[in-house]
């Protein structure tokens, strides 16, 4: 049998989680390194004399450390770019993340850091650029963190995912809800890959599927081969799934619903692109993810009501 990401990963409540805040892979702080390395060297070569030891020095101050060398028994007498490989390799989470936020704060401050890199044909897009590799490798290791406006923020702390995505992964739990929470996952996998398009599709198949568990839970008739996201709304409505008291909101949910998710999965994922290859922001997709979320809780709220013989 297979065990679903959702068991193996849950957070410190047992609540199912999609990012990891814990553990940082090896294949992670190896590819920090690089950047980091990478944009330090660039400075010296360009005339910024040891970039790498001024830069350690500072943060082993910030730490209370007489040196990040002798950090973990790490020997003292190796270079400067050795001892941060190996304080980077060694260093627990929270140093590693304190180091992640000191560098790429210097990175953006320095302004003499980023005079040398931009000079001989090095363009202003030369840190954003490793900022951007960064939240890549994040997304890619499925790490809950960014670095954005300047510092590196934990993801779980949006509104979003605590009251959204993980309250709406928790209830995909519920056996007859399975197939609608495995495409959910892959929807969140596909977005840590960079896999825009296929994002967007599972998460619209999250979205069709949890609706057909509702349809099937219900009793209600549709064709589980055939019927769309627009086709199933129409199923609930017209089985007066929805309380009557509730019309004039549920237009509302109902618009968002049908020009929400499947339009946009339609219109990016769900056809041909022509001559040119569309790029799909990850904004889209975390809108998609998120929309596709609450539908998801709300719907599942009014079923569990039906289902129980609640007076709504």
């Amino acid at each position: 049998m297979y065990n679903l990401y959702s068991k193996r990963k849950k957070d410190a409540q047992g609540n199912p989680e999609v990012f990891v805040y814990d553990d940082f892979p090896t294949a992670f702080r190896n590819q920090f390194f690089t950047i980091v390395i990478e944009v330090l060297k660039k400075a010296e070569y360009y005339g910024l004399h040891n970039a790498i030891g001024d830069l350690c020095k500072a943060f082993a101050q910030e730490k209370g450390l007489k040196c990040i060398a002798t950090f973990a028994g790490c020997i003292t007498h190796i270079n400067d770019c050795d001892a941060l490989e190996r304080y980077i390799d060694n260093c627990n989470n929270e140093d590693f993340l304190d180091l992640m936020d000191y560098i790429f704060g210097v990175f953006i401050s320095n302004q003499e850091i980023q005079r040398q890199c931009c000079r001989y044909g090095q363009n202003n897009n030369f840190f954003q650029n490793a900022i951007d590799e960064l939240n890549f490798r994040l997304k890619q290791h499925n790490l809950g963190y960014e670095f954005l406006n300047g510092e590196i923020i934990v993801k779980t702390n949006t509104v979003t995912h605590e009251r959204i995505v993980k309250p709406a992964l928790k209830l995909l739990l519920e056996e007859e809800f399975r197939g609608a929470e495995e495409e959910y996952l892959l929807a969140f996998e596909d977005y840590r890959q960079g896999k825009n398009k296929n994002a967007i599709f599972n998460a619209g198949k999250a979205f069709e599927s949890a609706m057909k568990a509702i349809c099937s839970g219900m009793n209600y008739a549709f064709d589980d081969k055939k019927d769309t996201a627009k086709d199933l709304i129409n199923i609930l409505e017209k089985n007066k799934f929805y309380p009557s008291y509730l019309n004039t909101h549920i237009v509302a949910i109902r618009t968002t619903l049908e020009s929400g998710a499947p339009t946009l999965r339609n219109k990016t994922s769900g056809h041909g692109q022509g001559d040119s290859i569309q790029n799909i922001p990850d904004e889209y997709v975390e809108y998609t993810l998120n929309l596709v979320a609450s539908n998801i809780v709300f719907l599942h709220k009014l079923y569990k009501r039906k289902k129980e013989g609640a007076k709504v």
